[in-house]
């Protein structure tokens, strides 16, 4: 499947902390939104699609919480997508990848800052 992204982009990002006694709990959120292609795209609406990614997320570490919304436009050419489920678990997590990456960054950049030591490293991957 070939892809044309378009920059992702940080709608929040959070760094709180958290007192001892929190009950505070990690999740993560995927979201993945065709959207219509109107008569003004250039683009072909039969064999093609753009969608809307989306990862919110809560990360508790020890006494703090990381939360935020990444997102990302894509367009699959050659690939009609009318739902999530038109897509394979490895397809999806292809698509989302680089919002797990950039929530990544973030995070250990953030608390490299706030910690004042070498920041946390998240890692998402699916290898294992």
């Amino acid at each position: 499947m070939e892809l044309k992204r378009q920059q992702e982009f940080v709608q929040s990002y959070h760094y709180d902390a958290l007192p001892q006694d929190h009950s505070e709990e990690t999740s993560i959120n995927v979201s993945l939104n065709p959207f219509e292609i109107t008569d003004e795209m250039t683009i072909d609406a039969e064999n093609n699609s753009i969608l809307g990614l989306r990862v919110e997320f809560k990360i508790i570490l020890d006494n703090v919480a990381i939360s935020g919304d990444v997102a990302q436009f894509v367009q699959t050419v050659g690939r009609k997508v009318d739902k999530i489920e038109d897509l394979t678990s490895e397809e999806v997590n292809t698509l989302v990848q680089p919002l797990f990456v950039l929530i990544e960054r973030l995070t250990y950049e953030v608390t490299e800052i706030a910690l004042d030591k070498p920041g946390v490293q998240l890692n998402f991957s699916q290898e294992g």
